[in-house]
């Protein structure tokens, strides 16, 4: 099947992505990796006029340690999770679902933001970071705020995020 049809938009900052969405609200959908959201396009469960790509924004791709958490960017890949020496030495149950995450190209692609947004509960990241009671941080027009798994997940599919906000970040405890 084919999309409905959508304008593409390419914000080049944080800012003007969190605009773009305070602006066009339930009718915009965030894209980076699109390996979760595209097949939901194509088959018409979702039918967003507008596609916000962030997938250029800068500063939005890391893995660092800080205060007692591996703090991963919302555009950090799959294959940068499997990759690195800090998620091995810090997260290892992180490491270990992140090698069965579909298969090679789907981790070039695909990144933490969208697999954790995507809330499939069969799906790695959303439940290695309910298990360890991780945290995701939501950004919007009028700044950030930081939720709990718990509060984050509502049931199958499902978040909290609101049509003005984006995953920014995701925090999983060091074990």
């Amino acid at each position: 099947m084919k999309p409905a049809s959508f304008e593409y938009l390419r914000p080049g900052s944080l800012e003007e992505a969190l605009q773009y969405l305070a602006e066009l609200g339930e009718d915009a959908k965030i894209i980076s990796g699109g390996q979760s959201l595209i097949p939901v396009i194509n088959m018409r469960l979702s039918t967003p006029k507008y596609l916000i790509d962030i997938g250029r924004v800068e500063g939005l791709s890391y893995i660092r340690e800080e205060d007692g958490y591996l703090a991963i960017g919302a555009l950090t890949r799959h294959v940068e999770l499997e990759q690195s020496p800090l998620v091995a030495k810090h997260c290892p149950l992180l490491l270990e679902a992140v090698k069965w995450i579909g298969h090679a190209q789907i981790r070039q692609r695909g990144t933490v933001g969208g697999s954790i947004a995507h809330a499939d509960p069969s799906a790695e990241l959303p439940c290695v970071l309910a298990a360890l009671r991780g945290e995701i941080v939501i950004a919007h027009a009028d700044g950030e705020e930081t939720l709990t798994a718990e509060e984050f997940f509502l049931t199958y599919l499902l978040t909290s995020l609101q049509p003005d906000q984006m995953i920014k970040e995701v925090h999983f405890p060091i074990v």
